[in-house]
């Protein structure tokens, strides 16, 4: 969760997240928010992510990942957001990330 981004909404924004993990069946396992005047908050939040394991990314709305879902789905990660409930896609198919076909 970006706090420049949710502004005086962070504490619910923080609340709602936790609580589409929860309803999703997910295992919560933090909210990363990136300090203050971090140059690139995305680099930021991926390297958390993979320093916790996270195979799944909540961000509250798309403006939390700058507006490019494909910054964490064509990493591998799964990345839903709250607002609107939507579950994103990688860019490229994972089959056509390099893989021959026949």
């Amino acid at each position: 969760m970006r706090s420049e981004i949710s502004a005086h909404h962070a504490p619910r924004h923080g609340r709602e997240i936790q609580r589409y993990a929860r309803e999703s069946g997910y295992h919560y396992l933090s909210t990363v928010v990136p300090p203050p005047g971090k140059p690139n908050p995305l680099t930021h939040i991926r390297a958390r992510a993979t320093e916790l394991g996270a195979e799944v990314i909540i961000a509250f709305d798309l403006a939390h990942v700058d507006n490019q879902p494909h910054l964490f789905c064509d990493l591998g990660y799964q990345l839903e957001t709250v607002c609107p409930h939507l579950v994103w896609t990688p860019s490229v198919p994972p089959a056509a990330k390099g893989a021959a076909a026949l």
